[in-house]
């Protein structure tokens, strides 16, 4: 009976490791994903391996200006949409014409109130923590 129960322990604890280790939770901050996500949903997003993020995925990221630093939002981490990959044209209003490797374009859905690669240039895959699954409520 001990050893039983020893062994569910084990294995919920390495259970509640892996869900750590491949599942992160995002909060979204502001009116930038509109109408798809709005001011305090929260996401539950999978990690990223290696794999390199499509176009269209919405991604969780480190933010690449710190907090404080004119232009930047308040938390350390921004949900945007990949807009552009590698070697695809730049979207609009950002001055390269191409992406280049080892990056992604984001935008945010809501434009004209989104804090995305039009001000912040390309963000480096390395960057991308993760890729959302879906909306927690939903």
């Amino acid at each position: 009976m001990l050893i039983a129960a020893a062994a569910v322990l084990t294995l919920a604890g390495a259970g509640a490791v892996w869900i750590r280790t491949a599942i992160l939770v995002a909060v979204v901050r502001g009116p930038s994903m509109l109408p798809t996500y709005r001011d305090g949903d929260r996401l539950i997003a999978r990690r990223r391996r290696s794999a390199t993020p499509r176009r269209g995925d919405v991604v969780v990221f480190r933010n690449p200006r710190p907090h404080g630093v004119p232009g930047s939002s308040d938390g350390p981490l921004l949900v945007k949409r990949v807009a552009a990959i590698a070697d695809d044209a730049a979207p609009d209003g950002i001055a390269a014409a191409v992406v280049p490797h080892g990056h992604v374009a984001v935008i945010g859905d809501n434009r004209a109130q989104s804090l995305d690669s039009r001000h912040l240039g390309f963000i480096p895959i390395a960057n991308i923590l993760a890729t959302v699954v879906r909306r927690i409520g939903d």
